[in-house]
């Protein structure tokens, strides 16, 4: 980058000089005012780096949507280190793994973890601090030091404003092929890119109420918290139960700001919570995480009238989102399988289609998404041989070579120049031996009534292959009749082996810790309804 950009730490600690007793937090956390906000951040770094936390060091935050897992990522950026969610929302091995993977230096336990933190402890050799709310777990940790959250003195040093531009800034870990997971360690300078993207693309105030959708182990979060703190703004936190049916939420609390993925919309359009007018205090709103259908978007600007709309898009691995489309309710265009498009690459952004060949396709060919630029992680956590699968280095048109990241998205660049998503590339099947593109499939259930969402896998098999399709349809009812109506709608629009040979009307689908909608779920189900026929 051209000029050095603020850091987490900097954005957020200037803010708080600025708006001390305006609320940061709100919600069923409670209020936290910016001044309390930073003075407990400011505590909690200074026992991190009196006990040696380094610089890019990883600070190991566990619990799930409290005040010590919001505090202890600033806390982590203010000691110039790296915060690694721990989400006890997740299964118990996965958080060990992460645990052991990540190497941390550090860890700060909310109290309804403490059970958890005793099952960890054998994963975090290179332990050096746990930063609990009280100091009776001498009998538990051995050697490793303590250090009671409530008696921390107050007289805590500066944070460390200047973190070098390469130094880890946070550490997530996303599901990987093989079961492992796969470590992204977004550095200072990926983020500080970020947030200065967002800050210009969105004029923020400190009024405004940010919805915290996001659990902090998925990277929109960093737009959630960090973002919204940026701007003075306050973050009001969702109870878990409030999730799935945030409607009567962001009435309450007159929210201004809301981000979620696109399957929430879904299922509360399925509970009919997408009255007109509804949202009248939401100012924007941004969905990323899954694409974006296009019946979902007009539900939402009928029930938000004077917000904006924007349509998201990026990996963990390009530091929360890259692309964005502004939708507007009066767009009656046509867009590729239903799906709004992801927009345009964000200016320093360098986004390239390809073919399998890494060729740069035709103008208007589908091919899979490359994203370059400041915002690109340089690669996996502790893993090179993954980091040279996914990550190349190619010429740009000036002659020098940049690192993109392989995004395994299928897309394609419409006339406007936006960019259309087509579906992933890891989930075209190939179904009797023909390639099958399943969003094609579902967008046209999505245009049964009475069907809100919908998602294709390649079932059943035989030997291994997949000889027809299976359709989880998102319904509120769950009759025949209805499977029939949508067989017979895509029956006559494709051809005949693209027909799924089975409907399966759902109340609900799985999803994962981020939120997304879980094929791989999904298709269990299958396999355990088929072990249980034999």
């Amino acid at each position: 980058m051209s000029k050095r950009l603020p850091s987490l730490a900097q954005l957020v600690s200037d803010a708080a000089g600025r708006f001390h007793d305006r609320p940061a937090l709100a919600g069923h956390v409670g209020v936290v005012t910016y001044g309390e906000l930073d003075t407990s951040a400011r505590h909690w770094a200074t026992a991190l780096r009196q006990h040696g936390v380094p610089q890019g060091g990883r600070v190991g935050v566990l619990g799930n949507r409290s005040r010590v897992t919001y505090i202890g990522a600033l806390a982590a950026a203010y000691a110039g280190a790296a915060f690694v969610p721990l989400n006890t929302k997740l299964h118990l091995d996965r958080v060990r793994r992460i645990s052991r993977l990540a190497e941390l230096d550090a860890v700060i336990v909310e109290p309804d973890a403490l059970g958890v933190l005793d099952l960890l402890l054998e994963e975090m050799p290179s332990l050096k601090l746990i930063l609990a709310p009280e100091s009776v777990l001498t009998a538990r940790v051995g050697g490793i030091a303590t250090c009671d959250r409530t008696t921390l003195p107050v007289n805590a040093e500066a944070p460390c404003l200047a973190p070098d531009r390469d130094a880890l800034a946070y550490l997530l870990f996303t599901s990987g092929t093989t079961g492992t997971p796969k470590g992204v360690g977004v550095t200072q300078g990926n983020v500080a890119a970020y947030l200065e993207q967002a800050r210009a693309r969105f004029a923020f105030a400190p009024t405004d109420r940010f919805s915290q959708m996001f659990e902090q182990s998925f990277d929109v979060s960093i737009f959630d918290l960090f973002v919204a703190w940026a701007s003075g703004a306050a973050v009001h936190t969702l109870a878990a139960r409030q999730l799935v049916a945030p409607a009567s939420y962001i009435e309450q609390e007159g929210i201004t700001v809301f981000s979620c993925v696109p399957s929430v919309l879904s299922l509360m359009k399925q509970r009919n919570a997408l009255r007109p007018g509804r949202f009248a205090s939401v100012r924007y709103s941004m969905f990323a995480g899954e694409a974006l259908t296009v019946e979902n978007a007009r539900e939402w600007a009928a029930a938000a009238p004077n917000s904006v709309i924007e349509n998201q898009y990026g990996p963990t691995e390009t530091t929360v989102v890259v692309t964005g489309f502004r939708w507007c309710s009066r767009d009656c265009r046509e867009y590729p399988n239903g799906y709004i498009p992801i927009g345009a690459a964000f200016p320093g952004v360098d986004a390239r289609i390809v073919t399998s060949e890494l060729r740069d396709v035709a103008p208007g060919a589908s091919g899979e998404l490359l994203i370059g630029g400041p915002q690109t992680v340089p690669g996996y956590w502790r893993d090179g041989t993954l980091t040279r699968e996914r990550f190349v280095d190619l010429p740009t048109d000036g002659g020098e070579r940049q690192r993109y990241y392989r995004t395994g998205d299928l897309v394609r660049s419409l006339p406007s120049g936006d960019i259309a998503y087509l579906g992933r590339v890891d989930h075209q099947l190939k179904v009797l031996g023909r390639r099958v593109e399943p969003a094609e499939v579902e967008a046209i259930a999505r245009q049964v009534p009475g069907v809100t969402d919908a998602v294709a896998v390649g079932w059943p098999l035989e030997d291994g292959r997949a000889v027809a399709l299976t359709l989880f349809v998102l319904a509120s009812c769950g009759d025949e009749q209805l499977s029939g109506e949508v067989t017979q709608s895509i029956a006559l629009r494709v051809e005949p082996f693209l027909v799924p040979r089975t409907v399966i009307p759902c109340r609900e689908f799985p999803t994962n810790a981020n939120g997304k909608v879980d094929r791989a779920a999904l298709l269990d189900t299958l396999r355990e309804s088929a072990l249980v026929a034999t």
